[in-house]
């Protein structure tokens, strides 16, 4: 089984904002996918500019290894970032994924993959005393799941990128011990969607401006620890009204927001 990034996008006419990472091959399925969205690319490539199938598409184009040094852009300036075989060729993983994860918004997504240390081809290279890949990093999953919670990411998904079929091989690595939880043996690439906030959480961020929410939040903490109660309930009420925050937003913004829910619950509606 083979796929590629593609299988996490569900495409739409947002007009989302897209770093593209070294991923010159998923340019046109991102305009095809999202065509109302704003490109940005990062390539050693500068010929890649000029490529005909690339004429007339609206790119933001910079040249350079995006391993070295920190991205060009402020933060907060991509929806989302695409970096296929990035992590593999990475001079400093976690260095460069908290780069991204800064550059990214709130609710902002990065695309990626990785090469299995686990996979069984490299277990037998191993027996035999060989290491054929010398340039590139190899992560276990649960290694990539650390390295990604430390760079801030907090939701993350895998699917196999490249998987062979069950066999025998895979069966004797059972059998010695080697722990395989959803077949991990027998996949040689994994991809991975990482999120920068919870869905949860990216559904309350998507809804109104983070002034908006920053003030929703100070006036809750307020009402929360007693701090002038009754101004801050009114204050609340202005600021519903005003920008039209619903019940149900409210509500679900308390329970992520507040420490003493119940107690809010039964403030704002006295």
């Amino acid at each position: 089984m083979k796929q590629d990034l593609t299988c996490f996008l569900s495409g739409g006419p947002a007009p989302m904002r897209w770093l593209l990472l070294e991923s010159l091959t998923y340019i046109e399925k991102i305009v095809v996918l999202y065509p109302n969205a704003c490109l940005t690319v990062v390539t050693e490539i500068e010929e890649a500019a000029d490529l005909a199938e690339f004429a007339g598409m609206d790119i933001e184009w910079h040249f350079g290894d995006c391993r070295r040094g920190k991205l060009p852009f402020p933060e907060n300036s991509f929806d989302a970032v695409l970096a296929e075989n990035l992590l593999t060729q990475a001079y400093e993983p976690y260095e460069l994924l908290m780069d991204i994860s800064r550059r990214l918004t709130d609710v902002g997504v990065l695309y990626g993959d990785f090469l299995n240390v686990r996979y069984i081809g490299v277990l037998e290279a191993l027996q035999q005393g060989e290491f054929p890949v010398r340039e590139k990093h190899l992560y276990a999953k649960t290694e990539m799941v650390r390295l990604l919670d430390d760079t801030l990411f907090k939701e993350i998904d895998f699917v196999p990128g490249d998987c062979d079929e069950h066999s025998e091989a895979e069966a004797a690595w059972e059998a010695a011990g080697y722990v395989n939880v959803n077949h991990e043996l027998a996949v040689s690439r994994y991809l991975f969607r990482a999120a920068c906030s919870t869905a949860s959480v990216a559904n309350l961020k998507g809804l109104y401006s983070p002034e908006v929410r920053r003030d929703l939040a100070r006036i809750l903490h307020r009402i929360e620890y007693d701090v002038r109660r009754e101004e801050n309930i009114a204050r609340l009420r202005e600021l519903c009204g005003r920008e039209g925050i619903f019940p149900e937003y409210l509500h679900d913004f308390i329970n992520e927001a507040c420490c003493h829910r119940e107690k809010v619950f039964r403030l704002i509606s006295m």
